[in-house]
């Protein structure tokens, strides 16, 4: 199942449309309304798109469901999410050892878009997974990549140990 944590439809409707179950997130009114409209527009069931109008947090820690990846498409603030991640399956045998992969979207430094995207996702995590890899979306500005990250997330994270001293392991 995909989760998208906010979304104004770019990656959910293509996904829904071809038979992927989304849950799609949009903290704003506005947008939200416009996700149910163009659900219905493009005749996607609900059974493969279900929206939400929640906060970002609120929504991946709501379900009950195992999820298997995560759409954060907001590069000026999605990095600042993956705390969410942080004991996701503490408590949780039905999900513990599942993997979680995310697509995490950011903004970085023409001169280290790489490894500041990585930072990023470290700082937040408090570990740097081991198997993320970045990809450079597009220009933004003459200084500026947009970048997206694609990791799991560490079983250590989701079990909410405390990764001190822990880098680039699992």
């Amino acid at each position: 199942q995909w989760y998208q944590r906010r979304v104004r439809g770019p990656f959910a409707l293509p996904l829904a449309k071809k038979g992927c179950h989304v849950h799609a997130n949009d903290l704003n009114p506005e947008s939200y309304r416009w996700l149910l409209e163009n659900r219905r527009i493009n005749h996607i069931p609900e059974k493969f798109i279900r929206c939400y109008n929640k906060d970002g947090r609120e929504f991946v820690r709501e379900f009950s469901d195992p999820i298997d990846y995560v759409l954060m498409n907001l590069p000026a603030s999605a990095t600042k999410f993956l705390d969410v991640f942080k004991g996701l399956h503490s408590g949780s045998e039905s999900n513990s050892g599942r993997p979680v992969w995310v697509f995490c979207y950011h903004f970085a430094p023409v001169d280290s878009p790489e490894e500041s995207t990585l930072s990023a996702v470290e700082s937040v995590l408090g570990v740097r997974p081991c198997d993320a890899s970045v990809h450079l979306v597009r220009k933004t500005a003459p200084k500026t990549w947009m970048t997206c990250a694609q990791f799991t997330v560490p079983e250590s994270v989701l079990r909410g140990e405390n990764p001190a001293k822990k880098t680039r392991t699992e």
